[in-house]
C-alpha cells in the first residue's frame, strides 16, 4: 500500500514527502552486549524468546510509519521504545526519533509479528544526515512514560550506547535497506530500571549537545474496546 509520511527539516522548513518503501527495525543492537543481556533478560521476565544471533533485523510494512499524537492498540500490555531513526529520501539521509510501539503480549510468540501489530511513531521534524554525521554517537536519546497518571524518565542514553548507521552498512546491503524512502530503527536502549511499563501516554527526544537542539514528539495510547466474538 501506499503510505506517504509528511517530515520537516528541522531550521530550515522544507518538507519531505516519504512514500515509505519499508521500516526496518534493528533489534539487540547496543554496543555494550552486557547491556544487551540484561535487556534479553528484561524481555525474557515477560516470556519474550532470546534471539539466536544478534544485533537482529526486521523487515516490516510501510504502513506502520505515522507521525500521530495517538495510536491504537487491542489491548493493556504493548509498550514504546525510544529508537533514533535514518530515512533515505531524494539520494539524502536524514535522522529523527522514534518509538517502536511493541505488542508485548504477542512478542513472546513472535518478535517480528509484534513489531508488526503496533506502528512506529515518527516526530515529524528531522536533521540532515550530513549535520550530525560526526558527532552522532553524543546524540542524547530520552522518553518519558506516564501511566496511571504518574510520569517518570523511562530511557535514558547517547545514541553511541548503540551500534551507529555505518556498523550496519554490511546488513543493509545485504537486504537492501539503504534505498530511496526506506527507514531504518535502530534497536533500543534498556530501560532506567530495567523493567517494561505499559504506559498510556509516551514522549520521545533526541538532543544534539553540540548544535543545542531537539527533537521531541508524543503520543497517547488508546486501547480499542473488547470485540464481540
Amino acid at each position: 500500500m501506499k503510505n506517504v509520511v509528511e517530515f520537516t527539516v528541522q531550521g530550515s522548513g522544507k518538507k519531505l514527502q516519504v512514500s515509505v518503501g519499508a521500516v526496518f527495525n534493528g533489534g539487540y543492537a547496543g554496543t555494550n552486549q552486557k547491556l544487551v543481556r540484561e535487556h534479553i533478560e528484561e524481555l525474557a521476565k515477560v516470556g519474550v524468546p532470546a534471539p539466536t544471533t544478534t544485533p537482529t533485523l526486521y523487515p516490516l510494512s510501510n504502513y506502520l510509519a505515522t507521525t500521530s499524537d495517538r495510536i491504537q492498540v487491542q489491548h493493556g500490555e504493548t509498550s514504546g521504545e525510544v529508537e533514533y531513526g535514518v530515512i533515505w529520501h531524494g539520494g539524502k539521509k536524514y535522522v529523527t526519533v522514534i518509538s517502536d510501539h511493541t505488542d508485548r503480549n504477542l512478542e513472546n510468540f513472535s518478535v517480528p509479528k509484534s513489531k508488526q501489530a503496533c506502528p512506529d511513531v515518527f516526530a515529524p521534524e528531522v536533521w540532515d544526515w550530513d549535520e550530525v554525521k560526526d558527532h552522532f554517537g553524543d546524540l542524547q536519546l530520552k522518553c518519558w512514560v506516564t501511566k496511571d497518571g504518574k510520569r517518570e524518565l523511562y530511557q535514558d542514553a547517547p545514541c553511541k550506547a548503540m551500534l551507529l548507521p555505518d556498523a550496519w552498512k554490511e546488513k543493509f546491503e545485504k537486504i537492501g535497506v539503504n534505498k530511496d524512502n526506506n527507514i531504518f530503527v535502530s534497536g533500543t536502549i534498556n530501560t532506567v530500571n530495567n523493567t517494561l511499563v505499559f504506559g498510556d501516554f509516551y514522549e520521545i527526544q533526541i538532543h544534539d549537545p553540540v548544535l543545542n537542539r531537539t527533537i521531541s514528539h508524543s503520543y497517547t495510547v488508546e486501547i480499542l474496546p473488547k470485540g464481540i466474538e
